[in-house]
């Protein structure tokens, strides 16, 4: 079996490859990415990688495409988010090799947020408050484009100061909603029309930014409520993918949803460290047989150091003692002394 995943400067690409490689026998794995350094720093678990031309070229996913052509690709697995909508709207380019995900206009309806809302409070779902505009939202609120990525470009108002800074013509094309206190939580699955073929919940223990940004360290946590309303939405939107449904638990123990990520997601290491494979369905039975273990904590190195260090600054120290508590537990999503070359490429893919 031939497998293409890209970019693979992304951690999310590295620990993916790096799961394949260790459970399955047989398979070949291709990577890609535009950043020229990845010829020479990249993971260990590629077998083969290609430079491709700059992403902002439009021949970009074509040269995608006719790397799948070249090598006889059976699964290409997309971890770049901007552009997953955009290679399941041309989906037939990728030939067959896309053939584990469904249809762009399912996508579409559970990616873009304001149709979410609307499946949300048809089915009673609690939902942040929404907004009608900026001038109507009330301190503290939240800012994120109707078809954003993660917290790519998420903007938090927590003080009358914060939005003074801001005009409403400086955020076109974005939803108001307010901002739910809680601990941020996840119930990640792998759907086939709809149906929840696999499923696991994560918490977060820490986060960069710390007002609510990326999952930087992470806990398994489960409720029934999480599996129900995933599984309600998905009745209603028959998804054939990977998805993340985001959560926010609030004080009082409720659960508040936040957002849908039909793609591949920042904390997928959380549940294929504690047993979870989420590419059963698509690659079959793993080859090597499970040892069951303590249950592992997740963390990216090295960004989790600079979370800590923002915590602390605030005079937070809950995360940086969770951290040290569980150090034998504690588990990288990339390893410094397990994959140096992998764990330098996503480092330089911040700053470059």
């Amino acid at each position: 079996m031939r497998i293409l995943l890209g970019e693979i400067s992304s951690y999310k690409a590295i620990v993916i490859t790096k799961y394949i490689k260790e459970n399955y026998s047989g398979i070949t794995i291709f990577t890609y990415d535009f950043r020229r350094y990845t010829r020479y720093l990249k993971t260990k678990y590629s077998d083969f990688h290609y430079v491709l031309p700059n992403k902002d070229e439009p021949n970009y996913l074509r040269e995608i495409s006719k790397l799948i052509k070249k090598e006889s690709i059976d699964y290409f697995f997309p971890v770049h988010s901007d552009y997953i909508g955009l290679i399941l709207k041309n989906k037939k380019m990728f030939y067959n090799s896309l053939s584990y995900l469904g249809d762009f206009s399912d996508y579409q309806k559970l990616h873009n947020k304001e149709n979410l809302l609307q499946i949300a409070y048809d089915f009673n779902i609690r939902v942040p408050r929404r907004y009608i505009d900026f001038e109507e939202a009330k301190v503290p609120f939240i800012g994120k484009p109707k078809e954003g990525s993660s917290a790519n470009g998420v903007f938090y108002f927590l003080s009358d100061h914060e939005k003074r800074k801001y005009v409403k013509k400086s955020l076109k094309n974005y939803i108001f909603q307010e901002y739910v206190n809680g601990i941020g939580c996840g119930y990640s699955v792998y759907s086939v029309n709809g149906k929840i073929k696999i499923g696991y919940g994560h918490i977060r223990l820490a986060e960069y930014p710390i007002t609510g940004g990326s999952s930087m360290y992470r806990d398994s946590f489960y409720k029934q409520e999480m599996y129900d309303i995933a599984q309600r939405i998905l009745n209603k939107i028959p998804w054939t993918g990977f998805a993340m449904f985001e959560f926010k638990l609030t004080l009082s123990g409720e659960l508040v949803l936040i957002e849908v990520n039909p793609r591949i997601w920042g904390s997928i290491n959380q549940g294929l460290q504690n047993g979870i494979n989420y590419f059963e369905e698509i690659l079959g039975k793993s080859n090597i047989r499970a040892q069951k273990t303590k249950n592992i904590k997740t963390y990216l190195s090295p960004h989790i150091y600079l979370s800590l260090l923002l915590y602390l600054s605030k005079g937070k120290f809950k995360p940086l003692l969770n951290f040290l508590r569980n150090i034998m537990l504690n588990k990288a999503d990339i390893s410094l002394w397990q994959d140096p070359k992998g764990w330098l490429s996503i480092i330089l893919r911040k700053i470059l």
